[in-house]
């Protein structure tokens, strides 16, 4: 007798690569990456996930002799949804990191695709990357696959707090779902690249050569703020672009909004150098490194950064440290040949 059993979380895993579009199958229906495409899905080490389709129904109006709801109809459909990570210097962060910044490197999955290069840096841009996303379910017969088309990122956060892995969230936003393949152990064409064995990173020694300075008029000097906690997170504010006459209830496409990156935090109270940053509207520079414990990660930099909400430090009760809960929103350095952009990100390799 079969063992009975329900779905479970810890049978869902994702998946992520070129967004192929191929002829029609043999139902008719456009692009499925099943018929017949070569795809290799790369791994995503998720820790939760919220990816679906949003479908709403717009129910009737009509006034019946009865008082009844006269029905409804399926009207709307929306791929949206997040994923959770641990941070690691992988393929996977740095694929993502193109897309978030919408910089004109090449993704590892795109044809011809390279990753990205030692010592090379990229810049928030207008170039966009759209990728296909798989959560495959395990169920008693096999898997359920999941297929989301024309997929890009909404937004990408990176979480640095004390004692504690190094944690991060990526909204999606797509196109339009595939029809979902049951009970299928394995789809034709379909491959499955190897998870990547890297260190995972933490706030005990992930962070290094965080810096804060401000603008003193003819040179940035170091805040010497302390912070409890930082967060980075890039938006690309992504909308969808619904319209008639396409028979789908999904959108026609995704548009841009402006390239948004802010980084939050709490700091520890000792002077009152970025609350006068603040009522100055004083310019300041945030730069810093993410590395493992084998030095590979990230640097960050934005060169034209206002604080854009802080607070006097206030006594909520007593034997409690005086906080400061800021955010800084970084904006576009167009310096000849320094300039970061509205932030740089430069990959760091041992």
């Amino acid at each position: 007798m079969a063992c009975s059993a329900f779905g479970s979380s810890s049978e869902v895993t994702l998946w992520y690569a070129a967004d192929q579009d191929v002829a029609l199958d043999s139902n008719g229906d456009p692009g499925q990456l099943a018929d017949g495409s070569a795809i290799e899905w790369k791994p995503i080490n998720i820790t939760g996930e919220s990816i679906s389709t949003n479908l709403t129904s717009a129910v009737s109006e009509q006034i019946t002799a009865n008082r009844s709801y006269a029905g409804s109809k399926l009207t709307q459909g929306e791929v949206a949804g997040s994923f959770n990570y641990e941070l690691q210097a992988s393929t996977f962060i740095y694929d993502m990191l193109i897309c978030a910044l919408q910089d004109d490197a090449d993704t590892s999955y795109e044809t011809g695709g390279t990753a990205w290069a030692d010592a090379a840096a990229i810049k928030n841009g207008s170039t966009k990357h759209c990728f296909a996303l798989l959560k495959r379910v395990a169920v008693a017969t096999g898997y359920d696959w999941y297929v989301f088309r024309g997929v890009q990122v909404s937004s990408m956060s990176f979480d640095i707090s004390p004692n504690a892995l190094l944690t991060g969230t990526v909204n999606i936003m797509g196109v339009r779902p595939d029809t979902t393949i049951e009970a299928a152990t394995s789809v034709a064409g379909w491959t499955f690249a190897d998870a990547e064995n890297l260190p995972l990173m933490s706030g005990v020694d992930s962070l290094k050569n965080f810096s804060i300075k401000a603008w003193n008029g003819s040179a940035f000097v170091e805040t010497d703020v302390t912070m409890q906690s930082v967060a980075l997170n890039f938006d690309n504010q992504l909308r969808q672009q619904q319209a008639v006459g396409i028979n789908s209830i999904y959108a026609a496409g995704v548009a841009s909004g402006r390239f948004k990156a802010t980084y939050s935090g709490s700091a520890y109270y000792a002077d009152p150098k970025v609350y006068n940053a603040f009522v100055q509207d004083t310019t300041i520079q945030i730069t810093g490194q993410l590395l493992d414990s084998d030095g590979n990660g990230i640097q960050f930099d934005s060169n034209f950064v206002k604080v854009t909400s802080g607070s006097v430090p206030m006594a909520d009760g007593a034997d409690q440290d005086l906080m400061i809960s800021t955010e800084f929103q970084a904006f576009e350095d167009t310096t000849p040949v320094t300039g970061t952009g509205t932030i740089t990100l430069t990959k760091i390799a041992a």
